[in-house]
């Protein structure tokens, strides 16, 4: 994130300054408590990550229970809380995860091939939410130099995002022509003034769909920015809202 690549350059200029004897001790200590900061940084991603995994098994056999349950509005309401809680749950992993990547700058990944798994594996929650994915292929393959887990982190995230805060209706997701895929929904659009605010963590607009923790976007533009591409945001003419994940070609 921002806050570790300010640091990650000030321990490099203070690595690399031709420094005078006087100031040394100071530079030391610097060094020192960037370093400290550092490990605190790395240890609370560490601890949210345990945290949401630890929460998985409770957050599933509450579920499970709830199954057991006879039908009725008590029930629908705590299934529908339980399943926002749950998404909350993977959100949280997914954005440890997400500031965790390791990117390998050999790797080269079929975006059509990672957006039909994406939209193969969103389907059934797509239908849940009256919502239908329709996905659009080149007629060729498009390679990019991307990560496949990190396109298939910050693509699902796109895909989700769009399926709850589009409403019902259709969720279009197209790849190419270019080095891109494009998720677009036929929702509301977006908060006015909402800018790059979008993409901070738990930011959320005021007339924001219930039971999200506004960490979609975020782990988006995390994922994007590990392998070097970028999400462009986009508010078609006809209404809705539209992202894009642009890579570099190979």
């Amino acid at each position: 994130n921002a806050l570790e690549a300010g640091m990650s350059r000030l321990r490099r200029a203070l690595s690399a300054a031709d420094l005078p004897s006087e100031i040394i001790d100071l530079v030391d200590a610097t060094r020192r408590s960037l370093d400290r900061l550092n490990d605190a940084l790395s240890a609370e991603k560490r601890r949210a990550a345990e945290a949401a995994h630890a929460l998985r098994t409770p957050v599933a056999v509450l579920a499970a229970r709830l199954d057991a349950l006879p039908p009725g509005p008590a029930t629908d309401q705590l299934r529908a809380d339980v399943v926002a809680l749950s998404r909350t749950v993977r959100q949280v992993l997914a954005s440890a995860n997400a500031d965790a990547l390791q990117i390998d700058e050999s790797l080269r990944v079929d975006l059509g091939a990672v957006a039909s798994r994406v939209a193969a594996a969103m389907a059934p929650f797509a239908a849940s939410r009256g919502v239908e994915l329709d996905l659009e292929l080149p007629p060729a393959p498009i390679i990019v130099a991307a990560d496949p887990d990190a396109l298939e982190l910050a693509l699902s995230n796109l895909v989700e995002n769009a399926i709850v805060h589009g409403g019902a209706g259709v969720v279009d997701v197209t790849v190419g022509p270019g080095p891109e895929v494009r998720v677009r929904d036929r929702g509301p659009g977006l908060p006015p003034g909402a800018g790059r605010s979008l993409f901070q963590p738990f930011w959320r607009g005021a007339d924001a769909v219930p039971g999200g923790a506004g960490l979609g976007l975020a782990i988006v533009e995390r994922a994007q920015r590990a392998q070097g591409g970028e999400v462009l945001v986009d508010s078609p003419a006809d209404g809705g809202a539209a992202f894009v994940l642009r890579f570099r070609e190979r």
